[in-house]
């Protein structure tokens, strides 16, 4: 296994991800900007790696799930300090125990074979790696659109942009998608 501070680099653009999704998901209404949730998140991280438990990388990527949801759950109270709504302190938790963030599927992909395990990892964190790179706009339609599957209309109206703008983002954003991808095999 890799050093952990190796690792924290590594997943820094999957944990981006997670975070946007959780953000553009259920939590969308949250008033601070993703890079923050990441940031804390790899602080705590690297003043608890003395923590880390385990020798596999999945205990690894477990243990930066674990905080980044804190670090979520501590920024929405925070956010939320004078309006104490329990069904909203509900709601985060629920929406941090989705099955269908990038790091649930890296923890779960355990049917194939461990070559294959390995290689769909790697691709999903060569493209978080890419997704991370695109500019705001292109990646928060890219991620509502082609992750959490919503419709256009749906991502319009959470982006506060017209369909036509979120199908000109999504168009964009796929074709820098390719060319980062394409430029990374090289």
């Amino acid at each position: 296994m890799d050093t952990p501070e190796s690792l924290l680099d590594r997943y820094r653009p999957l944990l981006c991800l997670h975070v946007r999704q959780l953000q553009l998901g259920r939590l969308y209404n949250a008033r601070f900007d993703s890079s923050d949730v990441v940031q804390e998140a790899m602080l705590r991280a690297v003043k608890g790696l003395d923590q880390v438990r385990g020798t596999e990388e999945f205990e690894f990527v477990r243990w930066l799930q674990t905080i980044v949801s804190n670090v979520f759950v501590d920024l929405v109270r925070k956010h939320r300090a004078d309006i104490r709504d329990p069904r909203m302190e509900q709601s985060i938790h629920d929406a941090l125990g989705e099955a269908d963030t990038p790091i649930a599927a890296f923890l779960s992909a355990s049917q194939p074979g461990p070559s294959t395990l390995a290689v769909l990892k790697e691709e999903l964190v060569r493209m978080a790696a890419a997704i991370d790179q695109l500019p705001d706009a292109e990646r928060d339609a890219v991620i509502a659109h082609y992750i959490l599957e919503l419709p256009l209309s749906e991502v319009a109206t959470r982006l506060d942009r017209t369909v036509k703008g979120v199908a000109g983002l999504l168009f964009r954003g796929k074709r820098r998608l390719r060319e980062l991808l394409a430029a990374e095999e090289v």
